[in-house]
């Protein structure tokens, strides 16, 4: 009998809520259980460990990340600027939108061991490239003043990334207001200081909405 995705993404999505509340390392796959409405051995006919199951929920994560930011990027021109502002436009909207999910990939990914570590590895070089491919281009071209593309890309990955720790709907901050303000700030850490009417301008460039949605939908 094939295992239900919907079952599956039930899992996910409560595991995803127990490692974002309790840790992998204070979280149990009792926990996750109950939380998804299962008995233990109906939870293992998915996954038989907490182990596997973080892993599962870390690489639909990253996986859903690495092709919608693509998408996203294939819709502007070539210029690194455009490229640059959609792809932080994209990364901080994903990041405000999976608060939860976001929690786990920074804090509980390196929990992950052996074969698992390794996938996993791989995938977050292939999504850290794809704004640092972006950034050298920009070097290359003359448009980017910065010394280490590698240098600036993680600068801008830690201001986005830093939205799972502290940013909340409730906030006084929109998210709109975080989007303009993270754009200035990536572009400045890259030698460039947009005025109000280019930063309307990159703010108008597309960024699909469809990509920022829960990654872990149940099938129609």
């Amino acid at each position: 009998m094939a295992r239900s995705t919907n079952g599956r993404n039930n899992i996910l999505r409560s595991a995803r809520d127990t490692f974002a509340d309790k840790g992998f390392d204070g979280a149990s796959i009792r926990d996750i259980a109950q939380t998804a409405g299962l008995s233990l051995s109906a939870l293992y006919y998915y996954f038989p460990s907490k182990q596997e199951a973080l892993y599962e929920l870390v690489h639909t994560a990253y996986s859903w990340y690495i092709e919608h930011c693509q998408a996203v990027i294939a819709d502007v021109d070539d210029d690194p600027v455009d490229q640059l502002a959609v792809a932080v436009r994209y990364l901080a909207r994903y990041r405000m939108e999976n608060v939860s999910v976001s929690t786990v990939l920074l804090r509980d990914t390196e929990r992950l061991t052996g074969d698992n570590a390794v996938r996993v590895k791989e995938l977050q070089r292939e999504a850290r490239e794809i704004m640092g491919d972006i950034v050298q281009t920009g070097i290359d071209a003359g448009t980017f003043r910065v010394n280490s593309a590698a240098l600036a890309t993680r600068a801008i990955h830690s201001i986005c990334n830093s939205l799972s720790l502290w940013y909340r709907p409730t906030g006084d901050l929109t998210p709109d207001m975080i989007e303009r303000d993270f754009t200035q700030y990536s572009l400045r850490i890259l030698g460039i200081d947009p005025d109000e009417a280019e930063l309307d301008r990159l703010l108008a460039l597309p960024v699909n909405q469809a990509g920022m949605l829960d990654f872990i939908a149940d099938t129609k």
